[in-house]
């Protein structure tokens, strides 16, 4: 390798360069060297040059592209609102039109007299069976065929009749209505102007089936709103009309018709050509069918229109477009699927911004069309003086080249020098930028094309750092919200867990007694609560008695008896006496109520009241320690705990009622059955029954005691019925026999056998003695209604009674009636 380079340098010396003196070598060499140097940084410092260009469009064009967005935005904010208050006032038009129409028809009595005008003589019937008035007056007024001309009809139209005297000033003062009208129920129509009506529309013509009388009735429009019928050509060449209507009530509030507008929307056309946006951009208007109601001459070749008024009017689709390209449609179902918005589409062969709004009013869509290069020409023209900045760079970095070779190498790597070092500088910064380092600055001071440059470089990234903070700051903003919103929603969360949890506490409980005070300290340990009183009405409703509490001062009060005036006294009384909710708080006129020596440490205060089937009960009374510790919101969750204490009260207290009637039917029932058996016993003086292999043997009561002196040992078993004991069970064993567990279990099951016998038994012959009585009282009836003498009806009687009774003597005494009278 050395001997080959030493051959390079021999060959050098044998060519023209070997000849030139030392300095020149030097100098030449020194050339050479600069040279390459200058070429490897100028190359290095173009690629990184052209990297940050590009990085730096790049992040210019998007930002640029969010600020066109939120100009468009606004603009289509800005241009719906002038159009909805045009919309507006339109309503507000028509809703004057309804209400001058029921104030007269309000006057009815005072109008229908005929003095001012007279149906029964203005009218004329006409050979098809309508009625017709003078062309010469100011309205049409049309009475179908179908309709009688009665008194109520005549009256109702010298009513209507006065309109004349307002509306055809209105006709006049506003241009863009066509045409007001009135359709009654009673199947009359007053047109303005007149346009000679009966020679229009058929004899049978009902105003009551037309589209817009019918939407704007009661039945469809229960809340009399101003409704808006779908725009249309009109006939008369008025361009496109839409039509207004609203249902008409007299002071009665009964129906008596609809009141309408036909509107042209010329100066809505004109406002929506108008609208420019860019120097191409153009607005169109399309309702909530995707019906075209406005468009300048500008989106014909978008839209695939030839004839401009044959598409007015018409629902955009491929039929009334064939022409149309399918981004066209994808671009109004994009627009259909929300109010408002902004995106990007390629139309026309081209990039389209498209922002539209919604027009609250009508519901109708203004829409904004502009092309893309048009918005974003800020950023070619940026890109282009980047690129201008780096070809500028550039070439002067070929004639510092150029002159290196004339300098001295020295000068040449000095020169060299200071020109990479600013771009190397630029190059650093442009990479913090990237990085995302905004508050990186170009320190460059030079007046020349990279000081420029750097300038340039400067303020682009103070620009870009301003739209990121800002950004920044929104999204603090939103997120900081989100987190309101969620901590709420936790807290409510946890408030309605609360709740849960006090409800199963509570069902837990059956005892009065033992609920309330359980209620009262679970409410305070899931809501932490420094005082929650329960408040029960008395009997009289006079006053709230304080039922249960947890806090010490609660039981302070509860040992002397705390009652509240109902209606008068405290948050309490308030509460009892009205039914509604109350907070108070520990300032203003409410810090009054925080005067109780027993409960020093409240500063909020809340009461719920407890009711029952509309019935208040009484009021759950809970206080906080900590100053506007309640809200409204909490009223809602907190009522729902109170309609649970209710409910719980509630049970509680049909439960001691059932359980106090259960007892008592218990003790009755348990009294009858003993009464019974001791009456049976009485009867039959018979102590008992022996049974032997014999057969059974009755016990006389004086025999008693030889069965108890028997030489043998008895087991004694009770015979219970209905948890009675109605006797013993005796068997007779020898004394030395031991009796194993399971005899005793077969001793045991004879006598729950033997009380189940006697109960039959019993109840057989209880029955028996009860069926033998109702048929004697059956037969004695019969025998006494077999006549109809008086006399011999009471000898019937007292003879079966004294056969029946078996008695000797049996006496009617008649007794004095008084009569009521007396």
């Amino acid at each position: 390798m050395n001997k080959s380079r030493f051959r390079l340098f021999d060959a050098l010396e044998n060519t023209a360069f070997g000849r030139l003196n030392l300095r020149s070598k030097l100098t030449l060499s020194n050339m050479l060297i600069t040279f390459f140097v200058i070429l490897s940084l100028g190359a290095y410092v173009y690629y990184r040059t052209q990297q940050a260009g590009t990085q730096l469009t790049s992040q210019l064009e998007g930002n640029i592209r969010n600020r066109v967005e939120e100009s468009l935005s606004s603009t289509s904010n800005e241009q719906a609102a002038l159009l909805n208050s045009f919309f507006t006032a339109l309503s507000s038009d028509t809703a004057v039109i309804g209400s001058t129409v029921k104030d007269i028809l309000d006057k009815r009595s005072s109008l229908d007299s005929g003095m001012y005008w007279d149906a029964s003589t203005s009218l004329t019937l006409l050979e098809s069976g309508s009625w017709d008035n003078p062309n010469t007056e100011a309205a049409s007024i049309f009475i179908p065929s179908t309709a009688t001309m009665n008194q109520t009809l005549i009256r109702k139209l010298n009513t209507l009749k006065h309109t004349e005297l307002m509306i055809p000033s209105f006709l006049k003062d506003n241009p863009d209505i066509v045409a007001i009208y009135f359709g009654g129920t009673l199947k009359e129509t007053i047109y303005y102007p007149n346009i000679d009506l009966a020679n229009i529309v058929p004899p049978d013509f009902d105003v009551t089936g037309r589209v817009w009388y019918v939407d704007a009735s009661p039945e469809n429009n229960p809340d009399g709103n101003v409704v808006w019928s779908t725009p249309y050509q009109d006939a008369a060449l008025n361009g496109l009309v839409i039509t207004t209507s609203v249902p008409v009530f007299d002071a009665q509030n009964r129906f008596q018709g609809v009141a309408a507008m036909d509107v042209q929307l010329n100066q809505i056309t004109n406002v929506v050509s108008n609208i420019r946006v860019g120097e191409t951009g153009y607005a169109f208007l399309i309702d909530s069918n995707n019906r075209l109601m406005a468009l300048p001459q500008e989106g014909y070749a978008d839209f695939g229109i030839i004839d401009e008024t044959a598409q007015l009017g018409e629902i955009m689709d491929t039929t009334t477009l064939p022409a149309a390209s399918p981004e066209f449609f994808e671009m109004l179902t994009r627009i259909a699927s929300t109010e408002g918005g902004v995106f990007n589409i390629p139309l026309g062969g081209s990039e389209r911004f498209v922002a539209f709004q919604q027009i609250p009013e009508v519901n109708y869509k203004l829409v904004l069309i502009v092309p893309s290069s048009e918005m974003l020409t800020e950023t070619a023209i940026v890109s282009s003086q980047i690129q201008q900045e780096t070809r500028n760079t550039i070439a002067i970095s070929l004639l510092l080249i150029a002159g290196i070779f004339v300098l001295a190498s020295i000068t040449s790597l000095a020169i060299g020098n200071r020109l990479t070092t600013p771009l190397q500088s630029l190059t650093r910064v442009a990479n913090e930028i990237i990085a995302g380092n905004f508050d990186a600055k170009a320190e460059v001071e030079t007046q020349d094309e990279i000081g420029t440059l750097s300038t340039t470089l400067n303020t682009m990234t103070s620009n870009i750092k301003d739209l990121v903070q800002s950004l920044e700051q929104r999204v603090e903003e939103r997120t900081a919200a989100l987190q309101e919103s969620l901590q709420k929603n936790e807290r409510r969360g946890k408030q309605y867990e609360a709740i849960a949890k006090v409800s199963q506490a509570i069902n837990a409980t059956q005892n009065l007694t033992e609920l309330l005070p359980q209620i009262s300290q679970v409410i305070s340990q899931q809501f932490g609560l420094y005082h929650v009183g329960i408040f029960l009405n008395d009997a009289g409703s006079q006053y709230a008695v304080l039922g249960a509490a947890n806090s010490d001062g609660g039981k302070k009060m509860l040992k002397r008896g705390h009652q509240l005036k109902i209606g008068e006294q405290g948050i309490v009384g308030y509460v009892t006496g009205t039914g509604r909710p109350r907070i108070a708080l520990d300032v203003g006129v409410d810090a009054v109520f925080f005067n109780n020596p027993d409960l020093p440490e409240t500063r909020s205060e809340m009461a719920l009241p407890l009711v029952i089937a509309g019935q208040i009960i009484g009021a759950l009374d809970v206080q906080s320690t900590e100053s506007n510790a309640f809200t409204n919101e909490d009223i809602e969750v907190l009522s729902t705990l109170a309609e649970q204490v209710s409910i719980a009260i509630q049970n509680a207290r049909l439960y001691e009622q059932t359980q106090k009637s259960l007892a008592e039917a218990e003790a009755v029932s348990r009294q009858y059955f003993t009464d019974t058996w001791k009456s049976l016993s009485q009867e039959s003086k018979i102590a008992g029954y022996r049974y032997t292999p014999a057969g059974t043997i009755a016990i006389e009561e004086d025999s008693l005691p030889e069965l108890v002196h028997t030489d043998r040992r008895s087991i004694t078993v009770p015979i219970i019925i209905r948890g009675q004991t109605v006797g013993e069970l005796a068997v007779l064993v020898p004394k030395q026999e031991h009796i194993k567990a399971d005899q005793m279990d077969l001793i045991h099951a004879v006598a729950d056998r033997v009380g189940i016998f006697a109960e039959n038994a019993r109840l057989f012959d209880e029955t028996s003695r009860r069926a033998e009585r109702e048929h004697l009282v059956s037969d004695i009836t019969a025998k006494i209604r077999s006549t109809n003498d008086p006399r011999e009806m009471l000898e019937t009687a007292i003879k079966e009674l004294r056969h029946a009774l078996n008695v000797d003597r049996i006496e009617v005494i008649p007794q004095k009636v008084t009569s009521p009278d007396k």
